[in-house]
């Protein structure tokens, strides 16, 4: 399980609990009371707490986004290592602590008509104005901007590998290989689109009562803060199936994690569905099967059909045969992507032939 995709998820899940935690109990508590009545130390906690849980959860899932970028942009550079992955992550909460403290220096109970209420108390009006933009800024705009830019040159990467892929057309290989590029497409851009409509009315809202004080008096504000609020805290149920379940390595190495699911045959079913475990280069690619691809440059040498015999031992001391049929493909160099699943199998090929390049593929003649 440590790999940099999932430690960013476990940091995600961190910020999320977080966020269950002091945002999805008591803001709607505080809206449909209409006073505070969980004292002052939580008046002053509970901001703070929602404000560094919605930034960290925010900035890992821009760290995700730039992650996956590089993985599939530049396939052959370096991947990001562990030990960067982690100094992100406690930068991105020693960031969000400290960024976030005005929400918790700047509120303060207010007794307004016998009723108590937990209101936020800036030594000027610009000065919360100049904080409300550079939040929504710092906090919606640069990470939405930075994930749909990602996952867009990310999905025309894929579609671009899947039209100028080589060999025959209609094979049952790259017929899979076309359904799950559209599947990855159809996830990016639900995980842009989720992200946007989650947060972009609390943003608003946020805003307009910033700039408009009187908005607090429109008879529906309420019900909108609360509607905003709900679709905002919604994400931390959506994070979990985009980003941890729907990633198939992370669901076998949590089963692997929790013997109960192996007890109860969640992994074995792998096996006798004639599905194949994960191998290691499956692994260390990208962490996230749904978007991992495998790119290899290949040069392949024109020439003739030749059979090659794997020949083994019996036990009447006879030899047995097995004819391997092995195509070469024209000269060319091929920036190829494939993912072998179902059929994963390794021959050693012994040749009394001159050395020749690796074929693409081979087909088995019994």
């Amino acid at each position: 399980m440590q790999t940099v995709t999932n430690l960013f998820i476990t940091n995600l899940a961190l910020s999320d609990i977080l966020l269950c935690v002091f945002a999805v109990p008591l803001t709607p508590m505080y809206t449909f009371l209409g006073r505070w009545v969980f004292g002052r130390i939580l008046c002053h906690l509970m901001p703070y707490a929602q404000g560094t849980s919605v930034y960290i959860s925010t900035l890992t899932l821009t760290s995700i986004a730039i992650d996956r970028f590089f993985v599939i942009i530049y396939p052959f550079h370096p991947r990001m290592k562990l030990t960067t992955c982690i100094f992100i992550i406690i930068f991105i909460w020693v960031f969000s602590l400290v960024v976030t403290c005005p929400y918790g220096l700047f509120m303060g109970i207010q007794i307004t008509n016998n009723k108590t209420y937990c209101e936020e108390s800036w030594p000027s009006d610009k000065s919360r104005k100049i904080f409300g933009v550079f939040t929504t800024v710092l906090q919606f705009l640069i990470p939405f901007l930075v994930i749909a830019i990602c996952y867009t040159c990310v999905s025309i990467r894929l579609n671009d590998r899947a039209r100028s892929k080589p060999g025959a057309k209609n094979t049952r290989r790259e017929e899979a290989d076309r359904d799950r590029k559209k599947r990855t497409n159809r996830m990016l851009i639900s995980m842009v689109a989720i992200f946007g409509t989650s947060w972009l009315p609390l943003n608003l809202i946020n805003i307009f009562n910033d700039f408009y004080a009187q908005m607090t008096e429109w008879n529906y504000y309420y019900v909108s803060f609360f509607l905003a609020h709900s679709m905002a805290m919604a994400s931390t149920c959506y994070n979990p199936f985009l980003y941890a379940w729907l990633n198939e390595n992370f669901r076998k190495e949590f089963k692997q994690v929790l013997p109960f699911f192996e007890s109860t045959g969640g992994v074995r079913n792998s096996y006798h569905s004639g599905r194949m475990p994960t191998n290691k280069a499956d692994k260390i690619c990208n962490g996230n099967e749904t978007i991992q691809e495998t790119l290899l440059a290949s040069s392949f040498n024109r020439g003739p059909s030749i059979k090659q015999r794997i020949l083994e031992g019996n036990s009447n001391g006879k030899k047995d045969g097995v004819e391997v049929e092995n195509i070469l493909l024209e000269d060319k160099t091929i920036s190829s992507t494939f993912h072998t699943k179902t059929e994963n199998m390794s021959l050693q090929l012994i040749s009394e032939e001159s050395q020749i390049v690796e074929p693409k593929e081979a087909k088995t003649q019994i």
